[in-house]
């Protein structure tokens, strides 16, 4: 059994040119050496640059991919094809043997990394982490697209897994607050939702991850 996962509508993102002469952005950029348009937007060090934004709520969330990364490729035995689709639409591939690190600056400098230069190392062939030049109705041709949400139909997490596939991926939303952009909804083959509260990310792949392995009977 081999979890395939995408992380949707992730909160990830360098600083978009719009806010990239505001003080916050300016200031924080001069702090760590870099330019504005190196640094992840972080809602942390940049909320009254990016309060204007569209889909505010939606952005400068970056530690819940770190969250989900670390739950996911760090101690699971099931873990299948993993990609990150982003709020501005980009889809990263994972090696699903990478280690992701534990702390949260290296974490930023990584991604950050990552959508400067495009791959991570930028001249490995066989990098850890790459932007690539899929779209989501590529991965939704390769993959029937298990949404999770809180508005989806009621079922058991071990559901899930009982019906694992290699031409399944489950899909998770990876941002604060708000709904699913219509992009993700449109190539949704099933949306289902596995508890009666709203989970955060990493809950949820904790939740899908206990399930299979209970099935598989590994401790």
């Amino acid at each position: 059994m081999k979890l395939n996962l995408i992380l949707l509508d992730s909160s990830l993102e360098l600083v978009p040119k719009v806010i990239r002469n505001h003080p916050s952005v300016i200031n924080n950029a001069k702090k760590r050496n870099k330019k504005p348009c190196e640094v992840l937007l972080d809602v942390s060090l940049h909320y009254f640059a990016m309060k204007n934004l569209p889909n505010s709520e939606k952005r400068g969330r970056p530690d819940i991919v770190h969250l989900a990364m670390i739950m996911f490729l760090s101690e699971s035995n099931i873990k299948g094809d993993f990609y990150i689709h982003t709020i501005d639409s980009k889809i990263i591939k994972v090696n699903n043997n990478m280690r992701p690190p534990k702390n949260y600056d290296r974490f930023v400098s990584l991604m950050e990394q990552l959508l400067t230069m495009g791959k991570v190392p930028p001249n490995s062939d066989n990098p850890l982490m790459e932007v690539t030049s899929l779209q989501l109705k590529d991965i939704a041709k390769k993959y029937n697209i298990i949404l999770l949400s809180e508005n989806g139909k009621k079922i058991k997490p071990e559901k899930i897994c009982n019906d694992i596939t290699e031409d399944k991926i489950v899909g998770i939303g990876a941002f604060p607050h708000g709904e699913f952009s219509k992009e993700v909804l449109d190539y949704a083959s099933f949306i289902y939702s596995i508890s009666s509260y709203v989970l955060e990310t990493q809950q949820t792949i904790c939740r899908l991850i206990s399930a299979c392995n209970e099935i598989l009977g590994w401790p």
